[in-house]
């Protein structure tokens, strides 16, 4: 009796830390009602994040890519090397200044970038405002752990899901330490929903990776 309590125990334990995403449900919820399953959300994402349940995070974040954005990831990437190359690395309260209405402007439309967020946390580690270093720490947190609670990225069934190729790569280097890079490997397929899963393999380990929606453009 007691091996199958302890065994119950570990099966909630793995569904309530991985839970595989539903992205067909995620994008139903969000194309049928974006007000309450993403606008509300978004809202609350942007003042209190540590109020969404993480429930509502996965719906949020997953479903910002079935939503119309006006400054999505793609756009993000594309000002990299321009716009926000300063605010990649330490910057001078001046230059902080200037940037600021513009970059708080493309901050407030889609805080759910997590390279964005570091450069608003840049520009205001210049002005000293921590306050909203905090916020943007708490948003970046949040991310994260939605991205690690999305799966164990044991098999398809449990891969982690990620929004952008970038969060790819940061899985791949999590892999890379356990086996000689000589062995490294990986096949690619699309999934029904558009999805693209990425498996990885070094030596004897895979880690299998689904980006949700396929690529920005």
């Amino acid at each position: 009796m007691k091996k199958y309590i302890i065994s119950g125990l570990l099966v909630l334990i793995f569904q309530v830390f991985y839970a595989q995403i539903n992205t067909d449900q995620i994008k139903k919820n969000v194309t049928e009602n974006p007000q309450e399953n993403f606008d509300k959300l978004l809202d609350i994402f942007k003042v209190k994040p540590s109020e969404l349940t993480q429930e509502q995070m996965n719906q949020l974040y997953y479903g910002s890519k079935f939503v119309k954005i006006e400054y999505t990831i793609g756009n993000y990437n594309r000002e990299s090397g321009t716009f926000w190359k300063a605010a990649q690395k330490r910057l001078s309260k001046s230059k902080a200044e200037k940037m600021l209405a513009e970059a708080e402007s493309k901050y407030a439309i889609n805080p759910l970038n997590t390279n964005l967020l570091d450069d608003m946390m840049n520009i205001y580690s210049a002005l000293d405002d921590h306050q909203k270093i905090e916020l943007c720490s708490q948003q970046k947190d949040l991310i994260i752990q939605t991205t690690e609670k999305s799966g164990d990225g044991k098999s398809e069934e449990t891969a982690i899901c990620v929004l952008a190729p970038g969060e790819v790569l940061q899985q791949l280097e999590k892999l890379a330490t356990s086996g000689p890079r000589a062995e490294f490997s990986q096949k690619m397929k699309q999934l029904p929903d558009g999805s693209i899963l990425t498996i990885y393999k070094i030596g004897d380990r895979e880690v299998f990776v689904k980006l949700v929606g396929g690529y920005f453009f």
